[in-house]
């Protein structure tokens, strides 16, 4: 494949049986700084949104054209501005999930240090957002703490920072025969809770953040700055390592 930062990608002639999958793997490992320039011969929206759908909504494009010419630009959604807290965390558990993903892949090659490394990020990532949904937008957005999908949420946070510290005490440990059942089974933990929450308590966040414009955009700011690390003195307070 040519390099990915600027990936001229051609479906003209292609019915959407292959043009997709062509899409969906080029999409697929887009980074920041990265896009991918699809021409094709017919309105391609409905080809995008199915690959977003697939790729729980991590990209974003703009579409050019008419007729039998038409380009798209597709870049990581996470460049694009997130239109409220709701949909910036649905990025950060797709940047989660693949950053995890990329720890289990390296574990099963036997790339400790390699493992090490991009968990200690995921780590420390994963706090932030279980921080900030916990103690800030859970408390005022509901959704049922003591039955609900809230409560639910908390439980399962509560359960994943417990393996994700079982990961990193391995780690430290240098006790790697276990790493990758530990990060298997983390992995699926993971994927299960974030679909979960998206599909249940998401939109009941969602809708109550809409009633309050001027909230909404404080939420969406002070989100964006916490999962950038800057709240991280509390956030290792209340999850150290």
């Amino acid at each position: 494949m040519a390099e990915l930062s600027n990936l001229a990608l051609d479906l003209r002639g292609l019915p959407d049986a292959k043009a997709g999958p062509l899409l969906f793997s080029a999409a697929q490992r887009l980074g920041l700084g990265q896009k991918i320039s699809v021409q094709i011969d017919r309105d391609p929206h409905a080809l995008l949104r199915a690959t977003a759908f697939q790729l729980r909504d991590a990209i974003s494009w703009t579409v050019t054209g008419a007729e039998h010419d038409w380009q798209a630009e597709v870049r990581p959604r996470k460049e694009a501005e997130a239109k409220d807290v709701v949909d910036l965390l649905t990025w950060d558990h797709y940047r989660l999930d693949r950053q995890f993903a990329d720890v289990l892949a390296a574990a099963n090659a036997n790339r400790v240090e390699e493992a090490e490394t991009i968990f200690q990020d995921y780590w420390i990532g994963l706090r932030r957002h279980v921080h900030m949904e916990n103690y800030i937008l859970g408390p005022v957005l509901g959704g049922g703490e003591k039955k609900g999908p809230l409560a639910d949420m908390l439980f399962e946070h509560d359960s994943i920072i417990q393996q994700s510290r079982i990961v990193d005490e391995t780690f430290q440990e240098k006790d790697y025969g276990m790493l990758p059942a530990i990060c298997a089974v983390l992995s699926g933990s993971l994927a299960k809770h974030e679909n979960r929450e998206e599909n249940t308590l998401f939109p009941i966040w969602q809708a109550a953040n809409n009633q309050d414009k001027l909230r909404a955009e404080e939420f969406l700011v002070q989100t964006r700055a916490l999962l950038a690390g800057a709240d991280d003195a509390v956030v290792k307070e209340r999850f150290p390592d």
